[in-house]
């Protein structure tokens, strides 16, 4: 009997290594010991010690401080696309855009940003631009910076011209200045007051591009 057990095992596994016992691995994928005696077991499976994690510090704690020039850059449009909003009303009148502009001096990096929504009653459709409100920038990294506005900024309609302005600024760290320079915006969307609207991004590598222009 013993026999007939030891060639059903043979059949069905491969040899793996012999050494003071025969060692064979079964299909799947176990091992079994073979003795002289007639006798077999399975091998156990020793778990090996979980390696101690290892803290990495990132990039941003790697690096040095940031130093700045004194400059103003001019204005460049970044963000220019459809309202889904505005596009319920007209199929004309619907664009969003934003221009950004770099404000430097040697101590902080000021964003200037101006909304120009195509419709004389901006208001109406997304308020105003509050503490609350922010710019979410998606890079081609996959890394998502949001840049927050620290006050209330109220619209300037112009019913005579068919469009409003919203004009405000905010403060750019020094975490959000290294990672807008690591990857090409894919995505934007903007929080305003009274909804939230995602837009194409018409200048991707504008980060890319001007901030360098800023820093030492």
């Amino acid at each position: 009997m013993k026999n007939l057990l030891l060639v059903a095992v043979l059949l069905f596994c491969g040899i793996y290594t012999v050494d003071a016992q025969m060692r064979l691995r079964t299909p799947d994928g176990r091992v079994v010991l073979l003795y002289d005696n007639g006798t077999w077991k399975y091998e156990e499976v020793k778990k090996a010690d979980p390696k101690p994690k290892v803290p990495v510090k990132s990039d941003i704690e790697l690096s040095k401080p940031i130093l700045l020039n004194k400059a103003e850059l001019k204005p460049e449009t970044v963000i220019k696309g459809v309202s889904l909003k505005l596009k319920k009303f007209s199929e004309n009148k619907n664009i969003v855009k934003c221009d950004f502009q770099l404000v430097a001096d040697e101590e902080k990096v000021i964003l200037k940003t101006e909304w120009k929504i195509m419709d004389e009653e901006g208001f109406r459709f997304f308020g105003f631009i509050t503490k609350k409100s922010k710019i979410d920038l998606q890079l081609s990294n996959g890394e998502i910076v949001s840049l927050n506005y620290t006050r209330d900024f109220e619209p300037k309609e112009y019913p005579n011209y068919g469009f409003t302005i919203f004009k405000a600024e905010l403060t750019l760290s020094e975490d959000q200045i290294r990672a807008l320079q690591k990857g090409y915006i894919t995505k934007s969307s903007m929080q305003w007051s009274r909804r939230v609207e995602e837009y194409d991004v018409f200048n991707p590598d504008y980060f890319i591009k001007e901030l360098p222009k800023i820093l030492k």
